[in-house]
């Protein structure tokens, strides 16, 4: 491409000196060359926000749709929880699993890039991600016992009639596979369940056209590493004894924000425990008819057993029963009173 237009022009001029000058080839080429220099800039335009992209730690991924053909742009970090660098991965200390309701010792990044929705939680036991949407639907779940690993309800379709287990292996580790029809899906239900270090038992259950399709998902799951489950809002009082058991987050593409949902669990010794869960608002919150007071806060009730309140972006709610046993309202008021929202909402790494 050329940009010599002040030559042109003076070369032009030259030939026509002493005589009048035509103006009609200076604008045509001035035209022709604008259009050159707009078709230029987009393309540069492209290209710097492709590099720009690239550059903010890989949020946006290119990976190759179902067809193998055209490669289609895909927000690869948005349903990632935020490191915690000061944690290790279940590799190194096992026995941590299911300890801290703020760490989730595995990463499974390869996996959770492919979907619209993950679910992250942490704490009581377990650490685990449940995640779907694109191509895949899963969902991961790893404990200190395997009779802990056998009580983790399941929650994606099957028929219920499985088929008997073979071993398998994943990453040099033994395991077991086996399949179950789905009736809801063209893809069957396989289970992978694995030691992936001594002292831990893992379980992937996903939607796969075969064996070898669920251990390679299997054993692109890594535990060398640590993650922070986090929400976007903290709880500053609890009621006397208590203490935070369990975090989950639900991060998603497709809606006004990353952000859907999280959930905190408090409980203490003797068995009691309430869950207090905040959702964005899909409109202007509303207003609170009743007149409970929980700190700063104006509070309804919803039935008994739940009180609810509005604390924009999102509507709180703090579980007495169902989600909660052996807390009374009071209780309850006091959790509410101490609800501080934390960071920016669609960004883990502030909350």
């Amino acid at each position: 491409m050329s940009f010599d237009l002040d030559e042109r022009l003076a070369a032009t001029l030259k030939a026509h000196a002493g005589a009048d000058i035509d103006p009609a080839p200076l604008v045509a080429q001035a035209r022709n060359r604008g259009r050159r220099l707009r078709r230029w800039r987009h393309v540069l335009t492209g290209m710097g926000t492709v590099t720009a992209c690239a550059v903010l730690a890989g949020a946006v991924m290119v990976l190759p749709n179902s067809q193998g053909t055209d490669r289609t742009p895909r927000q690869a970090l948005a349903l990632l929880l935020p490191a915690s660098p000061n944690q290790t991965g279940a590799a190194e200390r096992p026995e941590l699993v299911g300890t801290d309701p703020a760490v989730v010792h595995f990463t499974a990044d390869d996996l959770v890039a492919g979907a619209r929705y993950a679910t992250w939680t942490a704490g009581r036991g377990t650490e685990s991600v449940e995640f779907h949407g694109g191509t895949t639907q899963a969902r991961f779940v790893l404990a200190r016992t395997a009779a802990t690993l056998a009580g983790v309800r399941q929650t994606l379709s099957s028929s219920g009639q499985p088929e008997p287990p073979t071993g398998v292996r994943v990453n040099e580790r033994p395991g077991s596979a086996w399949f179950d029809p789905s009736p809801s899906s063209g893809r069957g239900l396989w289970f992978v369940r694995w030691q992936p270090v001594d002292g831990l038992w893992a379980r992937l259950d996903i939607y796969a056209d075969s064996r070898d399709e669920a251990t390679s998902a299997a054993s692109r799951i890594r535990f060398d590493d640590a993650r922070r489950c986090a929400v976007p809002f903290h709880l500053q009082s609890l009621p006397a004894g208590a203490r935070l058991l369990e975090c989950s987050v639900n991060l998603r593409l497709n809606g006004p924000g990353v952000f859907a949902e999280g959930s905190l669990v408090a409980g203490d010794e003797s068995g009691r425990w309430l869950t207090v869960r905040a959702q964005r608002a899909p409109t202007r919150a509303k207003d609170a008819t009743d007149e409970l007071t929980a700190g700063p806060y104006r509070v309804r009730r919803q039935g008994s057993t739940v009180l609810e309140m509005s604390v924009r972006p999102c509507e709180v709610e703090v579980f007495l029963k169902g989600r909660g046993n052996g807390y009374t309202e009071p209780d309850g008021l006091t959790v509410l009173g101490g609800y501080k929202p934390a960071g920016d909402i669609d960004d883990a790494n502030t909350w």
